[in-house]
């Protein structure tokens, strides 16, 4: 440095040093971004799941032995397996009518669903419900006295298993099973 100011080479090294920095700065600033982005998904995705297995264990825990009557007459189980959920009776909310419920959960094609009857017995279900979207496949198991099974069939009407299983593929192949038990 010369006594009335900087050279110019003196300039020019300050200025790349500044702009190094600046860039480096830049791009911690946008990774820091990104990754705060990205969890707010990822987090946006595990709250979803936390309330839809709430709903769901909510569900199986007020599983009722009652079976119904379909529009035909025919006495129809108090748990139904199906090829993409299962069907249950549940009970209802204290002084509130109705006491019992007819609830489906269920896959789409394309999301998990919950489906409910406006009445236990004769009634046609309402609509579905989405409660978990993104959803590539379910497979649902039960588990009875002779372990975790694919197929089940009550051997009376007012049969339950011990608990369900259901394990979900959703978008991106992440699998995500629940396994909840059935409240008697």
């Amino acid at each position: 440095m010369r006594a009335n100011g900087f050279t110019l080479v003196e300039m020019l090294v300050a200025l790349a040093l500044f702009s190094l920095i600046a860039g480096v700065a830049t791009l911690l600033t946008l990774g820091s971004a990104r990754g705060t982005a990205a969890a707010g998904v990822a987090m946006a995705g595990s709250t979803q799941l936390l309330r839809t297995r709430a709903l769901l264990a909510a569900d199986l825990a007020q599983a009722a032995q009652r079976p119904v009557l379909a529009d035909n007459g025919a006495v129809v189980p108090a748990f139904v397996l199906t090829p993409n959920g299962f069907v249950l009776t549940r009970r209802g909310v204290a002084g509130v009518t109705p006491s019992m419920q007819r609830i489906a959960w269920g896959w789409n094609g394309r999301a998990l669903v919950r489906q409910g009857w406006p009445r236990l017995d004769g009634a046609a279900p309402g609509g579905a419900s989405i409660v978990l979207d993104a959803v590539r496949g379910v497979r649902t198991r039960v588990a009875t006295d002779k372990g975790w099974q694919d197929g089940w069939q009550a051997e009376t009407p007012d049969a339950l298993p011990r608990a369900v299983e259901l394990t979900l593929l959703l978008d991106g192949g992440r699998a995500v099973v629940m396994r909840l038990a059935i409240g008697l």
